[in-house]
C-alpha cells in the first residue's frame, strides 16, 4: 500500500488481495509507490488543474522558520559546546521551548547540569582553587545507549578530579524501568496460561535488585524476563546499588 498527498488530493494505492492477505513480492515501495508517481503524475496533467490553479495554504502569521540546537531544544550562538546538532524548525508566536522530559525519564536536576572544571578541564567542587562553573546539556536518558560514546552523558560530563573531587558526582543517571507501565493491563492470550515479560532498565549504578509484590527475585542484572500466571494485582520494583528505586503496578488479566 502507498499513500501519497499534492496539493489537492488525497491519493491512496492498495495492491494487494481483496481480502487482506498478502501477495508474495509484492510491498509498498516495490508496487504500490510507483503506481502513485503515475496516478499523481496523471492529475497534475488534467487540464482543470492548470486552469484552476493550485490551491494555497498560506502560513499563519504567528508561524515562523527558526533554528533550533539539540538536545536543549533552543537556539545558541555559534559555536556553544552545547550546541551538539543545530536544525531548523517552524516556531510558533516565536517561542522556543526547551525540550520536554517524559515523565520519570529523568532527575528534578532535567538534562541541564552546573559543572566546576579545573585548568585541566576535570570535574570538581565549586570551592577548589581555579574553579570556573559552567552549564552542560546532555541528551535525554533513554538515547544514552544509542549515542555516539563521545555524545553520551559521562563524556560530556567529563572526568572527575582525583585531588580536588565534586562533592555530589553527577554520574550515576537516574534508574529507568521499561518494558512495563504503572497503571498497565495486561491480557494473556487466548490459551496461554502464562505470561511474559521482558524488563530492562536504564541508567542507575551497578547491581540491580528486582522484586515482585514485595518478594524478590533471582535476577541482579539490568534485564530479566518476569513470568506470571495468577490474574490480579501487582507490583515491580527493581533498585540499584546507588538505592535509586523504579517501580510499576499493573493488573493481570
Amino acid at each position: 500500500m502507498g499513500v501519497g498527498l499534492n496539493a489537492r488530493y488525497l491519493i491512496g494505492i492498495w495492491t494487494g488481495r481483496p481480502d487482506g492477505t498478502p501477495v508474495v513480492g509484492q510491498f509498498g515501495f516495490a508496487s504500490a509507490v510507483p503506481l502513485l508517481n503515475q496516478v499523481n503524475n496523471l492529475l497534475l496533467a488534467r487540464p482543470a488543474m492548470s486552469r484552476g490553479g493550485l490551491p494555497s495554504d498560506p502560513r499563519p502569521a504567528t508561524v515562523s522558520q527558526g533554528t533550533i540546537c539539540w538536545p536543549g531544544g533552543q537556539d545558541l550562538p555559534a559555536g556553544d559546546s552545547n550546541c551538539r546538532r543545530r536544525l531548523a524548525s517552524w516556531l510558533l508566536d516565536a517561542s522556543q521551548p526547551p525540550t520536554l522530559l517524559l515523565p520519570g525519564q529523568e532527575s528534578v536536576r532535567g538534562i541541564r547540569f552546573p559543572v566546576w572544571r579545573n585548568e585541566h578541564g576535570e570535574r570538581v567542587a565549586a570551592d577548589c582553587p581555579g574553579a570556573r562553573e559552567s552549564q552542560v546539556e546532555v541528551w535525554p536518558l533513554p538515547l544514552d545507549p544509542w549515542l555516539p560514546a563521545s555524545e553520551r552523558r559521562r563524556a560530556r560530563l567529563g572526568p572527575a578530579s582525583e585531588s580536588c573531587p565534586p562533592l555530589q558526582t553527577q554520574d550515576t543517571a537516574p534508574l529507568v524501568l521499561s518494558g512495563i507501565r504503572d497503571g498497565a493491563v495486561i491480557k494473556r492470550l487466548p490459551g496461554e496460561a502464562r505470561v511474559m515479560l521482558p524488563l530492562q532498565t536504564s541508567g542507575g549504578e551497578g547491581r540491580r535488585w528486582w522484586f515482585i509484590n514485595g518478594e524478590p527475585l533471582e535476577a541482579a542484572g539490568a534485564r530479566t524476563t518476569l513470568m506470571l500466571d495468577k490474574p490480579g494485582e501487582w507490583q515491580l520494583v527493581v533498585m540499584d546499588e546507588a538505592g535509586q528505586t523504579a517501580a510499576a503496578s499493573f493488573t493481570l488479566q
